[in-house]
């Protein structure tokens, strides 16, 4: 399925699409307490001290992640 969108609408998309995934990564720089992650990729989340930190880090990376699909798309 195709489907097209306007330019204005399509940067208007990739700049919200941008917001989030900086909000993503600042989530995940808090929770990890270090950017590691970011070359060490999600296997740096097994290293976290309490479930609930290697919850939160999953979210986030996962939205980062659908985040980075939804680009390649614009």
């Amino acid at each position: 399925m195709y489907f097209s969108m306007s330019l204005s609408k399509s940067k208007n998309f990739e700049r919200r699409l941008s917001i989030m995934a900086d909000e993503a990564k600042t989530e995940i720089n808090k929770v990890c307490e270090s950017s590691l992650w970011e070359t060490l990729g999600i296997i740096y989340f097994d290293q976290l001290e309490d479930i609930e930190s290697i919850k939160k880090a999953n979210f986030y990376y996962g939205q980062l992640s659908l985040i980075n699909e939804l680009k390649v798309y614009i």
